[in-house]
């Protein structure tokens, strides 16, 4: 039996994984434009009317593995808070330490991030899974900040604003390990991280108070 024959017989799930796996290679290698569907179809061992049938174009199927790597990402940071102790200080440390690990600082994770990123504005399709994606992403940390603003006691506190503002400190980390991993360790990461919490704690929060008569 080929390779095609073999794809069309699998599972449906495991015919997505195949292909996402077969995209991120591309992106790695080739980069968002770089990357064909051809170029794709020849990792997959498959046809390109194959995938085609499958998907419009390469910008859906792109789309698609960055929705699937998001997804991988936030069930791990998921768990991590879930594992954590049941207040929301220790939830974030463990957002922070999942944020860090080697399964999110996979070289072939944070490629694929940069392909995906640089690909934002030039296609729709991976323009929407980027704002699904990180609207998800921005809605996990204002959830526990918010929690931590009322285990504290803080009136009038912004969790939108500052979850854009955590939100952007750990990309940024991401970025610059993605482009020159020695800059920093995994340790160091979460210790940027929670002094970002410490000045938060400290007083910083007046920063993110919402704009009231009371503020």
């Amino acid at each position: 039996m080929n390779q095609e024959a073999r794809f069309s017989r699998m599972e449906p799930e495991l015919r997505k994984a195949n292909l996402i796996e077969a995209t991120l290679v591309c992106l790695k290698r080739h980069g968002f434009q770089g990357a064909s569907i051809r170029k794709i179809s020849a990792e997959a061992g498959v046809s390109v009317g194959l995938i085609s049938h499958h998907y419009s174009g390469k910008d859906e199927l792109v789309a698609e593995a960055y929705m699937a790597i998001t997804g991988r990402v936030m069930t791990l940071l998921r768990d991590a808070m879930e594992q954590a102790a049941p207040n929301a200080r220790e939830r974030l440390s463990a957002f922070f330490r999942g944020s860090f690990s080697a399964e999110l600082l996979d070289p072939q994770l944070i490629d694929a991030w940069l392909a995906f990123w640089g690909a934002v504005k030039t296609a729709e399709a991976i323009n929407q899974a980027h704002d699904h994606s990180y609207g998800e992403y921005r809605a996990i940390l204002r959830k526990v900040l918010m929690e931590l603003a009322q285990e504290e006691g803080w009136e009038n506190f912004d969790g939108d604003l500052a979850a854009i503002s955590l939100s952007a400190l750990l990309d940024g980390l991401w970025l610059e390990s993605g482009l020159n991993p020695g800059t920093f360790t995994p340790e160091q990461g979460i210790q940027i991280c929670e002094a970002w919490v410490d000045g938060l704690q400290a007083g910083g929060r007046q920063r993110f108070c919402v704009q009231t008569s009371n503020c």
